[in-house]
């Protein structure tokens, strides 16, 4: 385990380890199961408790995964998030959807369960899957992802936001909107951060000076962006990697964190933050 600080919640008695590991476009391929169960695996012995998948991710194949990797793990010792697509968020079908998630993964109970996206079932009707999901201890918490500061606006102006733990959006680098007025939005509720594509190494490429900045840190673009998410602490980053090499750069780019501040400056002067009401990436 890392020796940083959770992400505290208010809206459940849980902590989210400060940095996870993805698991988007595992299990697609059947002949790289072995490496990605092994990888995952190696991740934990690295460090890492907090991983995330979805339903979404190969129709499950990703929770089977992870399912596998965990499988003689400890189970206290680990985060584990899943997502349900939008059109299984009513209430029957939150709870047949995450049945299925938790039969995939081998387990009993979710440590966090988010809706993908928002969708067109009614948030009222998918409070009341939340609660009967929580209620029967499948899951210890509630939350969303891809909602924009408008869409969690909404939200509050109709008192809806009483279960929402997290928001899992897109942060990186290159793409800094949600610090524009999303992620002040959020740490004024307690609602935690989670950073999906934390890496974008191609597009981190394209920004001017961001390389000599790494190379003064001793650092490649990969570990720079883990690096500056874990000192900015805005969100929990979720980089996905099926390479053990990679997974030992990003476990030394965690704990080559926090960055010094005059490091974080450079990294804004070549990445400044975007003007207010910039779109929320989604991937």
């Amino acid at each position: 385990m890392f020796d940083l600080d959770p992400f505290r919640p208010a809206a459940a008695d849980i902590e989210i380890p400060a940095v996870g590991i993805g698991t988007w476009h595992m299990g697609e391929d059947g002949s790289q199961r072995a490496r990605e169960v092994e990888a995952l695996r190696h991740a934990m012995k690295l460090g890492f408790t907090h991983f995330d998948t979805a339903e979404m991710y190969a129709d499950g194949g990703a929770e089977e995964v992870l399912g596998e990797a965990i499988a003689d793990s400890d189970r206290d010792t680990l985060f584990l998030v899943s997502k349900f697509y939008p059109w299984n968020a009513d209430p029957d079908a939150m709870l047949a959807s995450c049945a299925a998630s938790l039969d995939r993964l081998g387990i009993e109970q979710l440590d966090l369960y988010l809706l993908h996206w928002p969708g067109d079932v009614p948030f009222e009707e998918t409070l009341e899957g939340a609660r009967r999901l929580m209620d029967e201890g499948r899951i210890r918490a509630f939350g969303v992802s891809n909602f924009d500061e408008d869409a969690l606006a909404d939200l509050a102006d109709r008192q809806l936001l009483d279960l929402v733990a997290a928001n899992q959006v897109m942060h990186n680098i290159p793409h800094r909107a949600a610090e524009a007025g999303l992620f002040p939005f959020m740490a004024e509720r307690e609602i935690a951060a989670i950073a999906y594509s934390p890496l974008e190494v191609g597009p981190m490429r394209q920004i001017d000076g961001l390389e000599d900045v790494a190379e003064e840190a001793g650092l490649t673009l990969a570990q720079l962006a883990i690096a500056w998410h874990v000192s900015l602490g805005l969100a929990a980053p979720i980089p996905k990697s099926a390479n053990k090499a990679h997974l030992d750069d990003l476990a030394a780019a965690v704990r080559a964190a926090p960055l010094p501040p005059a490091m974080m400056q450079a990294i804004t002067a070549t990445a400044p933050l975007p003007d207010p009401g910039t779109p929320l990436p989604i991937r």
